[in-house]
């Protein structure tokens, strides 16, 4: 009679861990959570596009992987998962019907969520061959705000540490850098490219285009204006120049 398998950690935790289900407490949704990942998901789409780059970029889909050991598969719903494929509507992301795992996932660490964002996923999203999990905790009092997971050269699943500007430089994204920038009651998770400049959303592009365009709409106001001044001082010159010279021709003997 052949020994019992031994389980190992990774396999117990794939076997016992449940779904990411709308009942699930940890998957409720506060408003500041959703919008962090609304303006995160709007900066990396307008990236893509700029790229261009064959990004797929959907937040809260259902990954479905397997649990190895039982034929039931395990459900997990990252805040923002990024791929390689076409941008086309799903309704989940089948690792074995796909042939491959996100090369990003993103958590907002919520007050519900900690444990298993922190300490559950990292082992989860290690086995579905994640190459880079990014973990950003707003509200977190002790600790650091942005860390993360990422996969070695070698392969290894080791901690994904800030840089001294408390930047995450994403390998699998080209050398962009993830960072927490403060704004209103909460900070928000943003992104410079890989030369440290700001990426707008696509709202805060639009502001931006229309505070050019105003700007270069009053500079040419004032150009306009500054000519029409220039051309009344040249006419009220030239009206003296001639009212002198009129004068001079009065004096002159005939």
């Amino acid at each position: 009679m052949s020994a019992p398998h031994q389980l190992t950690d990774t396999e117990w935790l794939l076997l016992t861990t449940p779904d990411d289900t709308e009942e699930a407490p940890w998957m409720v949704n506060p408003g500041f959570q959703s919008r962090i990942v609304a303006l995160l998901m709007s900066i990396l789409h307008r990236y893509a596009k700029q790229q261009p780059l064959p990004w797929y970029i959907e937040p809260e889909l259902k990954v479905v992987m397997p649990r190895q050991i039982i034929a039931r598969h395990l459900d997990l719903g990252p805040d923002l998962l990024l791929v390689q494929a076409e941008d086309v509507p799903r309704d989940s992301w089948d690792l074995e019907k796909e042939g491959q795992p996100p090369f990003l996932v993103v958590e907002v660490v919520t007050g519900q969520s900690t444990t298993r964002d922190l300490r559950e996923k990292p082992l989860l999203y290690a086995q579905m061959g994640v190459q880079e999990y990014l973990i950003f905790a707003p509200r977190r009092k002790r600790g650091a705000k942005l860390s993360g997971y990422r996969r070695a050269p070698s392969g290894q699943w080791a901690p994904w540490a800030p840089d001294e500007a408390g930047q995450l430089r994403s390998g699998a994204m080209g050398g962009l850098l993830f960072y927490e920038e403060p704004g209103g009651p909460h900070s928000w998770l943003r992104v410079r490219d890989r030369w440290g400049n700001r990426l707008p959303s696509d709202e805060e592009a639009a502001q931006e285009a229309e505070e050019r365009a105003e700007s270069e709409a009053a500079r040419a106001e004032s150009e306009a204006a500054r000519a029409e001044s220039e051309a009344a001082r040249a006419d009220t010159a030239m009206a003296e120049l001639a009212r002198l010279r009129a004068l001079l021709d009065e004096q002159l003997p005939s």
